[in-house]
């Protein structure tokens, strides 16, 4: 195994095999099953209606994403191989019937860990399956790397009930040149704002995530370079940005962190990248608490600037501190 100092590659092939050399000591979820879900969860969320709404975040078991990103510790909850035909809506039904009367839930997300448009991830034979399976709700939320947007997400749409909804995430990251190349998710800006375009030509609602401080930046730029990606997003044509504090995790940006590469964001830099954002005026803004404490600034702060980002994404203004 290459040694964790030796520096980031500077090809995607190298990078590629860097990123799954720094695996070892961060394990795959052990307890994984192509028939079962992962997990689900009920949440709520502020609609483009200012109505506060719950749905059914469901989180599907599949095939690991085939890009190597940086950042990403997702392939923790993947397969190394593909699901057979009938897993998919098995795991959706499994969580609907856990979940009992879903009758008042107004959307699901389906999130996969990766993109919901690959074919090694979600068999196409079960999208007419899984349509079926969404009928009860307004909206359904996928994921997808932007460079498999195309007909295929059409077709989806397509299948699910007249006047359903499909709003489709896209991962922006950064709009930095520089950073965003190395993070070796194989995008730029224009071919984000190519996928929006073509999102919105097709009648898709459309969410970005945006990370707040990615590896490769100091406290100094990152928080201009957040902005200017929430900016970005939202001249694309988003409807929604969801602020991603980076996280260590995943072996890769432990190593960058030993040399001095990655450090994680304070809670109080993504709090000003959402004030940005709801000042901005443009569109939704969400901030992901997940491990929220791993960000702490010291002592018990973080509780209270939990509350605050919390009562942000509820009313979609900003909480001053």
């Amino acid at each position: 195994m290459a040694s964790a100092a030796m520096p980031y590659p500077s090809t995607p092939a190298e990078r590629d095999r860097w990123v799954v050399a720094r695996r070892s000591g961060f394990p795959r979820d052990p307890g994984l099953d192509p028939w079962k879900a992962g997990g689900w969860c009920v949440e709520t969320e502020r609609a483009a209606s200012g109505s506060m709404e719950a749905g059914l975040a469901v989180f599907l078991t599949n095939r690991e994403c085939p890009w190597r990103c940086l950042m990403c510790d997702l392939w923790r909850h993947a397969l190394a191989t593909t699901v057979p035909v009938g897993a998919i809506p098995a795991q959706i039904d499994g969580a609907l019937r856990e979940a009992g009367d879903t009758g008042a839930l107004r959307w699901i997300k389906l999130y996969n860990a990766g993109s919901f448009f690959d074919r090694a991830a979600i068999p196409v034979a079960d999208h007419g399956v899984i349509a079926g399976q969404c009928r009860p709700f307004d909206r359904v939320v996928v994921e997808c790397h932007p460079s498999l947007v195309g007909p295929r997400v059409g077709a989806f749409r397509r299948l699910l009930r007249p006047g359903t909804r499909l709003e489709v995430a896209l991962g922006l990251e950064t709009v930095h040149p520089g950073v965003l190349e190395r993070l070796n998710k194989r995008v730029t800006p224009e071919g984000f704002a190519r996928a929006v375009a073509w999102l919105r030509e097709n009648d898709c609602d459309v969410r970005a995530f945006v990370l707040v401080k990615p590896p490769f930046m100091d406290a100094a730029m990152a928080l201009e370079w957040a902005a200017r990606s929430i900016d970005f997003a939202f001249g694309c044509g988003v409807d929604v940005v969801t602020l991603i504090p980076t996280r260590f995790g995943n072996g890769a940006l432990e190593a960058l962190g030993e040399s001095g590469g990655f450090a994680p964001p304070s809670i109080a830099m993504l709090e000003a990248a959402m004030v940005h954002g709801l000042r901005s005026g443009r569109g939704r803004v969400f901030a992901d608490l997940w491990d929220l404490e791993r960000f702490a600034d010291g002592g018990t702060g973080h509780g209270v600037a939990r509350e605050r980002l919390e009562r942000m994404n509820r009313t979609q203004t900003v909480v001053a501190a």
